[in-house]
């Protein structure tokens, strides 16, 4: 038996928020066409509050997808647009989920599309962080661009096209968000310029790996258009995807900042909160109710003068908090108007994460705020198991193939901090985390800064990070040596 949960009208959609009790069910007119009048709604799978939502749900026995479009002044022009895009899909003969419903629910004013669930599916990034072999990888974005050929011989264009776009089930690719989709020329195929630049917005992902494949990419998609590749088209690519990353991350971060489908933002209660929606849970909620009652109950990681760090093992939740202590009234004078540490480290640390950098996942940021100025602050992230990068490479009987690995890994680290420019501002050795499950973790975020412009400035802030690096290795002259050698490879361009 099907749990339908409650009976939602226009105005009860219109008005939910990401706390949306499920399920809830929807009724159609006996005139629909498949004589199903209940269309029962069990996962949100996206939501753009009073305007957009997109459901998983049941239509009788069949498992669809369900767009419902609530702006009561845009409704019908978004629905129109979605339409058309899936129209143009289907007339192009490119796959993309059968169509089974579109219009308007007169009684409650609203408009939606419903969707065939396509089953098995996984999308590009699920494929893409399941599979580790390079050469695996490669044909997984080839089976994506020729899809995209194909869109730009039948002259369509996303305008906003990324991995979540396609999903991939058996040996068929399927294009999904017809809202996307535009003609630009109907029956004129996308010139190479055009072409180029939207592959370029599609490969812009943060994904290590990817540029390795763009000249290979460009030869299979010229390939799929009857083209041969002109000489500086690979260049171009790789141009345009770092200027689309450099957009993206931006607009990731700012994203994390305020509410959305990822994240929820709160002031109440003289805090301000932040947190990763997939960690919001009542336990989670508490802590950010009481933080200090709550880290008095934890394991002290750090008593600090400045900082505090605890462990905190809540529920399924294994946290670390971190609280930015106010040590007196002009301490307080100093930081009210500044952003908080808390708040730095939180923005890092989604910036970290976007780029696939490892860190431990940010999961929420408080700050107390007093007559509008920013008090004590706490970040709250993931626990990583491990070993802190200075008690790990001093450990007795420590084997040169470990030492080498971890070499690689800070090298790695090092060059794409500086390719995307990143300092940290402390690089002690106790601000790495050389995890269990082998990986190098970048950790204490504070001070890290970016530079949208590097010049000198971001030249004399690499090489103190290198400096302070250097410094932690003075008593052991081979470790030492390892890190010189991988500083002074990046600064002249070997790494």
């Amino acid at each position: 038996m099907v749990d339908s949960g409650w009976l939602a009208d226009a105005a009860a959609l219109r008005q939910a928020q990401f706390d949306l009790p499920l399920p809830f069910t929807i009724t159609f007119p006996e005139s629909v066409e498949n004589g199903q009048q209940r269309l029962v709604c069990q996962k949100l799978l996206r939501l753009i509050p009073g305007k957009r939502m997109v459901c998983a749900a049941l239509w009788g026995m069949q498992e669809v997808v369900v767009k419902l479009f609530l702006d009561p002044r845009k409704a019908e022009r978004h629905f129109k647009r979605e339409l058309a895009g899936v129209n143009a899909l289907i007339a192009a003969g490119i796959k993309t989920p059968a169509l089974l419903f579109a219009g308007p629910l007169p009684a409650e004013s609203l408009r939606l599309i419903i969707f065939a669930r396509i089953r098995p599916a996984a999308t590009l990034v699920d494929l893409w962080q399941a599979q580790t072999e390079s050469g695996e990888r490669l044909l997984l974005l080839e089976r994506a661009c020729s899809a995209i050929a194909l869109h730009h011989k039948a002259g369509l264009l996303q305008s906003d096209i990324h991995w979540s776009n396609f999903l991939f089930c058996n040996e068929d690719v399927y294009t999904i968000d017809g809202d996307a989709v535009a003609k630009k020329s109907p029956g004129v195929e996308i010139g190479r310029e055009l072409s180029l630049a939207n592959l370029a917005l599609f490969l812009a992902e943060p994904y290590p790996g990817i540029d390795d494949f763009l000249a290979a990419l460009w030869q299979h998609y010229c390939s799929c258009r009857g083209w041969s590749v002109a000489a500086g088209e690979v260049e171009s690519l790789h141009s345009l995807i770092a200027g689309h990353r450099r957009y993206k991350v931006e607009k990731f971060v700012a994203k994390s900042q305020r509410s959305c489908t990822a994240f929820k933002a709160s002031q109440e209660n003289g805090f301000y909160s932040v947190c990763d929606r997939a960690y919001q849970s009542p336990v989670l909620d508490e802590l950010l109710q009481r933080p200090d009652e709550m880290m008095a109950a934890g394991e002290m990681l750090k008593a600090g003068n400045s900082a505090t760090v605890v462990r905190l093992k809540l529920a399924d939740l294994d946290l670390v908090v971190k609280r930015y202590n106010i040590k007196n009234l002009k301490h307080a004078g100093k930081r009210g108007f500044r952003p908080s540490r808390a708040a730095v480290s939180w923005k890092m640390g989604q910036r970290l994460t976007w780029w696939q950098i490892a860190t431990p996942k940010p999961v929420a940021m408080l700050e107390k705020r007093v007559l509008g100025l920013r008090s004590t602050a706490y970040f709250i992230s993931e626990f990583v198991d491990g070993s802190l990068a200075y008690d790990c490479l001093r450990r007795p009987g420590i084997s040169t193939a470990e030492l080498a690995d971890w070499s690689e890994q800070f090298a790695i680290l090092l060059r794409r901090l500086r390719d995307l420019g990143l300092t940290h501002g402390d690089f002690k050795a106790t601000n790495f985390l050389c995890g269990a499950d082998e990986k190098l973790y970048l950790i204490d975020l504070d001070a890290m800064r970016f530079w949208p412009k590097p010049g000198l400035a971001f030249k004399r802030a690499v090489n103190r990070d290198y400096q302070r690096l250097l410094a932690n290795w003075q008593d052991m002259p081979e470790i030492e040596r390892s890190f010189q050698n991988i500083i002074e490879n990046l600064q002249s361009g070997n790494f």
